[in-house]
């Protein structure tokens, strides 16, 4: 069979859908990615060997701006593109995991009446979720909290779709100059970085390292040369912008600070890695918000706003965490078979029509 996905905007839209392409073709079936020219999902989905086909969409943004009068415009174009593209490609079923692309290629298929099933990563469903659910053949959800906001549709938790991780992808700290047995700290806030997070942990840096902690600092490629040539040269430290084996990472890492996205709990999870979680507060709907709070109340992280971040707050909650009971609540927490049960359904989904 031929499945399209549509997934972009973000990593956290895009990795979800890869791992599910690679599953299926690893079965044998064909797929292919529509999204924006020039765009993530583009040199993502490239760089996997897949098929892409473009669409012009922005992003419906929250607040007043110019950019929203045109925004009916591109949606209609990119929904009718889309069609042209489900048409001519022979798809079988649509597959989408969230983001603005993820609307039009989803609203195409239910218009030419291909299956249209949608992987839903948030607590809190986002607005193409909410509007589309009753026409979906099957909607993917990824907390249990995500039920009680969406009221009709065929709802079904399997957890977030994560790339495998392949022993090439084992991580070493001696490779970074840190050593193996020390507890380490993990701070990311996102490839593109925070710099809300990064200027209260270049403030408190000398004393995290005081207290024994070697420390993977992630600070996003955005600030990356306002903090490296601070800091680059401190014992115990390793600064970088992006790293490819972020999840390995997580892997031999003993306490992670990070945003809220679904992909980073998702991967955090697996990695039965404890976190303070500072969600990012201009997010959609503010789902990572809920996103923290849903594992606040499953014991594996601790919530920190980010209008109460600061040095002493930070090393405060450090301070008080339990994390012997963090990383044994994680590792009550089923593991991450999402891919599997995902694409297992969708088929499943064929057989019974």
């Amino acid at each position: 069979m031929r499945f399209a996905f549509g997934a972009g905007g973000t990593g956290g839209h895009i990795i979800p859908a890869l791992a599910l392409a690679d599953e299926l073709t690893s079965q044998g079936h064909e797929c292919i990615f529509i999204g924006n020219r020039n765009s993530m999902e583009e040199r993502l989905a490239l760089a996997h060997k897949y098929q892409f086909l473009t669409i012009r969409v922005q992003k419906l943004y929250r607040k007043l701006s110019p950019s929203n009068l045109l925004f009916p415009y591109y949606l209609a174009s990119s929904i009718l593109e889309s069609r042209k593209h489900l048409k001519s490609s022979k798809i079988d079923g649509v597959i989408t995991t969230g983001g603005f692309v993820a609307g039009p290629v989803a609203i195409a298929a239910i218009s030419l009446k291909i299956p249209c099933f949608l992987h839903e990563s948030n607590s809190y469903p986002g607005l193409t979720t909410r509007h589309l659910v009753k026409h979906l053949s099957r909607l993917y959800i990824s907390f249990e909290d995500t039920r009680k906001y969406l009221k009709k549709g065929s709802l079904k938790n399997f957890g977030i779709p994560i790339l495998k991780q392949s022993e090439s992808e084992a991580f070493d700290l001696s490779e970074i100059g840190l050593q193996k047995g020390k507890k380490s700290l993990l701070i990311t806030g996102g490839s593109q970085g925070s710099l809300a997070i990064n200027n209260v942990i270049a403030s408190v840096i000398t004393v995290l390292l005081e207290d024994g902690w070697q420390v993977l600092w992630q600070t996003g490629r955005t600030t990356y040369a306002e903090f490296y040539p601070q800091h680059k040269d401190r014992e115990g430290l390793y600064i970088f912008d992006f790293h490819h084996h972020l999840a390995a990472m997580m892997r031999i890492s003993d306490l992670a600070i990070t945003r809220a996205g679904a992909m980073t709990i998702a991967e955090l999870e697996d990695a039965r890695l404890p976190a303070i979680m500072i969600p990012l507060p201009t997010a959609a709907d503010n789902h990572q918000y809920y996103n923290a709070l849903a594992q606040k109340h499953k014991g594996v992280a601790e919530v920190l706003v980010q209008s109460e971040l600061g040095a002493q707050t930070l090393l405060a909650m450090i301070k008080s965490l339990r994390l012997t009971k963090m990383k044994e609540q994680l590792e009550t927490l089923p593991g991450n078979t999402a891919v599997r049960d995902i694409t297992k359904d969708i088929l499943n989904f064929y057989k019974e029509i």
